[in-house]
């Protein structure tokens, strides 16, 4: 799809926005010099911003876990809010790389519920791509909130909004 999006995306632009920022791969690609990153998934917040800011204790703990259905189960019913910062997104990255398709998805009570992958050697820990996405990170302002009110407060004639927004149900089935 970046095949599709680069060749519109605009020469010059002031601050890159994107308030739906899901995988990121946009602004990975662009890697911009100033950027406010958002979403309304607090979890989701929270692994750039560790990863912004604390990418060696991300890895560090990524190390430590296993691929086992056992320790899968076991880290997915931990509660994210509970856990340190770095260890809430050291655990988030481990669920998408160990749970069936990558998937994210959680429950009425907000619990992630995605079933374990089976996946015999899967990469939970690419060093070389968090630290390079650390440093990219490090440039951009990562607010939590709805894409209204970050684009009330952040967007300003010249920049570039890259919306991208999930796929919601609208209206009755």
């Amino acid at each position: 799809m970046l095949a599709q999006l680069l060749p519109h995306v605009p020469e010059r632009y002031g601050t890159y926005i994107e308030p739906f920022v899901g995988g990121g791969a946009l602004f990975f690609a662009l890697q911009p010099v100033r950027a406010i990153l958002s979403d309304s998934n607090p979890e989701l917040v929270n692994l750039y911003r560790q990863i912004a800011s604390n990418v060696d204790a991300v890895i560090d703990r990524l190390k430590s876990y296993r691929n086992t259905r056992d320790d899968y189960y076991e880290v997915r019913s931990q509660e994210w809010q509970r856990l340190e910062p770095f260890e809430a997104a050291a655990r988030m990255i481990y669920l998408n790389r160990t749970c069936f398709n990558g998937l994210y998805r959680v429950n009425r009570k907000g619990e992630f519920n995605v079933p374990y992958g089976r996946y015999p050697n899967p990469r939970i820990c690419d060093e070389v791509n968090l630290r390079a996405a650390s440093e990219v990170l490090e440039r951009a302002e990562i607010p939590c909130g709805d894409f209204a009110e970050i684009l009330s407060s952040h967007a300003r004639p010249g920049d570039f909004v890259f919306l991208d927004p999930p796929y919601v149900p609208v209206g009755k089935w």
